[in-house]
């Protein structure tokens, strides 16, 4: 017999495949702007990239413009945090021993040694998306830092200018900006193993609950960072 839970409200939904959408165009576009393959053995020459619009203006314009999205939905993020339980950016509790308990029982599980209590959202999860949380922002204010160069005295040098020099300069704020890059697609990549291998053990329905909202348990489950 399985408890049906609402747990993802449909604003955290949204959010989370606008995010997927716009992360996989920033860095598959983000690659090309650092390496550009008109004449690799996959690509065009240059002449005729422009008449099939793969041009470094056109990809550019790509990033920028999905750069812009990934802004607002961040702040669309923080916006919904102060509406609902479900919306909450929770902080990881590192302080507290239920937390690494509960840390313990979820690494145990996922490196095949037992299986860990039913939990409404596991410690580790919370602390990778705590994780990724600054990440976005990190690649957001180095983007926008680095967009800013073109207009010193501009509205983005402004604001996000301290990203670029806090780093050492332009160089160094590129290199950090593809590394970050790298890393939130490495996430991915561990986060949709975690999600299947999940749904697949416990049959609780973590995949199709970022399309509906729902979760499925046979005990009542415990929530890490509700404990105090």
């Amino acid at each position: 017999m399985f408890k049906r839970i609402y747990v993802f409200s449909a604003s955290l939904r949204i959010w989370h495949w606008i995010n997927f959408i716009t992360i996989i165009v920033l860095f598959f576009t983000g690659l090309y702007i650092g390496t550009p393959y008109f004449t690799t053995s996959v690509g065009y020459e240059a002449t005729y990239a422009y008449d099939k619009n793969l041009t470094m203006g056109f990809i550019r314009f790509l990033h920028f413009s999905a750069g812009y999205v990934l802004l607002f939905s961040f702040l669309f993020r923080i916006y919904i945090a102060f509406f609902g339980k479900r919306d909450r950016m929770f902080i990881p509790k590192f302080w507290t021993i239920e937390y690494w308990q509960g840390v313990k029982e979820t690494s145990q599980e996922y490196l095949l040694i037992k299986e860990h209590r039913p939990m409404l959202r596991n410690p580790l999860a919370r602390t990778s998306y705590f994780l990724v949380y600054l990440m976005i922002f990190f690649m957001i204010a180095t983007g926008f830092g680095m967009y800013g160069l073109s207009d010193p005295d501009g509205f983005w040098a402004s604001v996000f200018g301290w990203a670029v020099w806090s780093l050492g300069g332009e160089f160094e704020a590129h290199y950090w900006h593809h590394i970050v890059a790298w890393l939130i697609i490495l996430f991915f990549v561990f986060h949709v193993y975690f999600v299947s291998r999940e749904d697949f053990t416990h049959k609780n329905g973590e995949v199709s609950s970022m399309f509906n909202g729902v979760k499925f348990f046979r005990k009542e489950p415990i929530d890490i960072n509700d404990v105090k």
